[in-house]
């Protein structure tokens, strides 16, 4: 067998595994959506909140498929700061509409 065929396969398989890089946006997106989730806790009310960060829960999750370690990590990081936001609000909204009979 020669080793140029040898080389060339070798070659193939390597170039055969590489994927294309693809961008943070969509992990950036998600930070971003739930910074404003949480600025939107701070200005506005609880419901908006909550849709913002079900959007950023969402776009997080999104993101988080098929990119490098780090991109995935933020997806990570800003899915779960959305869902702590999430459910504390849930929690707080269902005591008070609940608890208090309002």
């Amino acid at each position: 067998m020669n080793d140029n065929n040898i080389d060339k396969h070798k070659n193939e398989r390597a170039e055969a595994k590489v994927t294309p890089a693809r961008s943070p946006l969509l992990a950036w997106v998600a930070v971003g959506l739930t910074l404003a989730a949480w600025a939107t806790l701070i200005w506005l009310d609880g419901y908006a909140a909550m849709a913002v960060a079900a959007a950023a829960v969402v776009v997080g999750f999104l993101a988080v498929s098929g990119r490098s370690t780090p991109v995935k990590n933020l997806a990570i990081t800003a899915i779960i700061a959305a869902t702590v936001l999430l459910v504390v609000l849930a929690a707080f909204l269902i005591v008070i509409k609940i608890g208090l009979g309002e």
